[in-house]
């Protein structure tokens, strides 16, 4: 029964291609106290090379003329964090982007090349990801200072361990 006032919730499901996982090349990481509001490829290698040093206080670093502080993030033993990409409709990811840091490449080659997917069972509200870069950590930023132990990413990385604990069996007394 639908009642009046509610909207409308479009289907989707989210497939991984597992595939992608066993080549995903390792990625250099930073997290940045700023928002960008488009969502697509763009060669970050060409335009951002960060001049990381080591401060009294942390790591430095300048972007558009504003100082950074921050401090390395591991992701929780027996995790690995991956770079995800979702797939055009009707298209599959044929390549790996290069998310390694280095700046050899001419820029050319930095989008994933899409081929046509093949005929299947797939539905029009089927959506499929795959991985283009794994990392255990990266580097997490914040303005003028370190993010801290408060910081919500750390919170995140956190839940693993706590969620272990929630689900873990209670020895009887």
């Amino acid at each position: 029964m639908e009642c009046r006032g509610e909207a409308v919730v479009e289907k989707e499901r989210i497939h991984l291609r597992p595939v992608t996982l066993c080549d995903a090349a390792p990625a250099t990481l930073h997290l940045l106290p700023c928002e960008v509001l488009v969502n697509g490829p763009a060669p970050v290698g060409r335009f951002f090379t960060p001049a990381v040093r080591q401060g009294p206080d942390g790591l430095q670093v300048s972007f558009r003329g504003r100082s950074l502080r921050g401090e390395e993030a591991a992701v929780p033993p027996g995790f690995t964090g991956y770079v995800m990409v979702t797939e055009d409709r009707g298209e599959r990811l044929k390549g790996k982007q290069d998310f390694s840091g280095s700046s050899d490449s001419d820029g050319e080659g930095d989008e994933q090349e899409l081929v046509e997917a093949p005929e299947s069972l797939e539905r029009e509200f089927d959506r499929f990801i795959g991985a283009t870069g794994s990392f255990s950590s990266f580097t997490l930023w914040g303005l003028e200072t370190a993010p801290g132990p408060d910081a919500k990413v750390h919170g995140a990385l956190a839940w693993p361990s706590l969620a272990e604990a929630i689900h873990a069996q209670v020895p009887e007394d």
